[in-house]
């Protein structure tokens, strides 16, 4: 076993007070279970967001925050970890192959009663192998698109199934379903990272959309000519997945072509509200502002045809802690300097993901069960609501993360203001819709201001079929078309 390659950590993850047995509100003392948990997680490589000094510290939390719980129902973990890393030695890649290889070892040395990761797209193998051992794998970060069968895989977040469900409908609820197009970021690390957003919006030929040869995806790079030359040729609904200064340099090239006129719609895939946000000279509620000039060019009457995605859970002042605290681990437990939201978020799903497996567990353990009764503890984990740090977390049938989105739009006109509130010290602003995973459906909360008194038509045949000797000669020409598009992100 001399190339098993496993960093083997017994109780180093957890506080002092967590790696022992936990004491109990009785007169004898708790027999103590241990539970071993197998990691399979890229150990070196930070672009991605499951990488392993985000997620380490994470776990440490989640233990030390069930500990109290656990001392007063009497009961005593003793969580020891094994870790091995999923990257491919050649580039650092998360390998789905190398994630199946590690698995298979580590049940061979360390028999672990819990599988954690990988982050990255896994085989079908490897959710048999778990299934075949009995094992739970619970995962957070890239989400499988189509669920292979009633296996022991459990994800924790941050985007589910419920995608497809949001996805259908939003643009069934505006009728904006023939032309859905997006627009992605350049950042480093999209690359692999960016299916999990835009699994929100899978935009491969889902049946409900128009058949079109149209493109559907394009990666932006400055100046950003190029991406509103897309926008004009390929659509009139446009998601937008990247930075929020991508953003504002889209809306302002395309404020210049007379594109924020009402005949357009610019929907902004913004998980985390950090666009919502005060920073700097911006302020909150307001992100047609950027850090350096609350002006921004002149963007706010742009930015009412912008409405704004958000997950609904974050952000909240547990998840700020959560983050402070993964920040400072990081960087006294692995010399890594952590600033990114996204790559905490998926660390806060992998604490919630173990939270809420340790307590159905828990509840199996107190009702007389033992730690690989796995079906006994997956109904549990089905029947349980959490409150964790990314929200509130509840299982579907299928082991899945339920998910709701809230829909932001701009109501104060005159003041450019996502009608901003302060509770508690955080900023919110008014929600005109939310997508409810649990009744597949869009509540509508408030009004959103249309430019021109209504929903803009998605596919206006004279704007995409030139040729159609019906539209006359007076056509609006726009930009010229461009062919430069990418595949869609895989």
């Amino acid at each position: 076993m001399a190339a098993l390659s496993l960093l083997l950590l017994f109780g180093a993850l957890l506080a002092p007070s967590t790696a022992r047995p936990l004491s109990a509100n009785t007169s004898a003392a708790p027999s103590v279970v241990e539970v071993r948990l197998g990691v399979l997680l890229p150990h070196r490589n930070l672009d991605y967001p499951w990488a392993w000094p985000r997620v380490a510290p994470a776990l440490s939390l989640a233990l030390e925050a069930l500990e109290p719980q656990l001392r007063h129902a009497g009961l005593a973990l003793r969580t020891t970890v094994a870790f091995a890393s999923t990257e491919n030695e050649d580039d650092g890649a998360c390998d789905a192959t190398v994630a199946l290889a590690k698995a298979a070892e580590l049940k061979h040395s360390y028999d672990p009663d819990v599988l954690l990761g990988p982050g990255c797209p896994i085989t079908r193998e490897l959710v048999l192998v778990a299934h075949h051992w009995g094992l739970p794998l619970l995962r957070a970060g890239f989400y499988e698109w189509r669920r292979l069968f009633n296996s022991t895989t459990v994800y924790a977040g941050p985007v589910g199934p419920d995608r497809r469900a949001f996805e259908a409908q939003l643009l069934q609820h505006f009728n904006l379903t023939s032309r859905p197009i997006l627009v992605f970021g350049p950042e480093i690390g999209w690359r692999d990272f960016s299916p999990l957003f835009s699994s929100l919006l899978n935009f491969q030929d889902p049946p409900w959309v128009t058949p079109t040869s149209s493109p559907r995806f394009h990666q932006y790079e400055e100046p950003g000519d190029e991406a509103v030359r897309f926008i004009q040729a390929n659509g009139r609904v446009v998601f937008i997945l990247g930075s929020l200064e991508m953003l504002q340099e889209i809306m302002r090239l395309a404020q210049t072509q007379n594109m924020t006129n009402g005949d357009y719609v610019f929907f902004y895939l913004d998980l985390l509200g950090d666009s919502l946000r005060a920073d700097g000279h911006r302020e909150a509620a307001k992100p047609w502002q950027s850090k350096e000039s609350p002006d921004a060019g002149g963007l706010r009457e742009a930015f009412q045809t912008v409405l704004v995605i958000t997950y609904r859970g974050t952000p909240n002042p547990e998840y700020r802690h959560f983050q402070s605290q993964l920040i400072l681990r990081a960087k006294r437990d692995f010399g890594v300097a952590l600033n990114d939201s996204v790559g905490t978020l998926v660390a806060g799903c992998f604490h919630d993901g173990l939270l809420l497996y340790l307590r159905a567990l828990n509840e199996t353990l107190r009702e007389g069960g033992t730690k690989r009764d796995t079906s006994r503890i997956l109904e549990k984990m089905g029947g349980l609501k959490i409150q964790g740090v990314t929200g509130t977390l509840s299982i579907n049938s299928e082991n899945d993360r339920k998910t709701d989105f809230n829909l932001w739009a701009m109501r104060d006109v005159e003041g450019g203001e996502y009608q901003v509130c302060v509770l508690g010290g955080e900023v919110s602003a008014t929600v005109v819709a939310r997508y409810m995973e649990s009744e597949k459906r869009i509540k509508r909360l408030g009004p959103i201001h249309w430019k021109k008194g209504g929903l803009p038509l998605d596919n206006l045949p004279c704007d995409f079929n030139k040729d159609d000797p019906s539209c006359g000669q007076d056509i609006r020409m726009g930009f010229l078309v461009s062919s430069s598009h990418v595949d869609p992100p895989s």
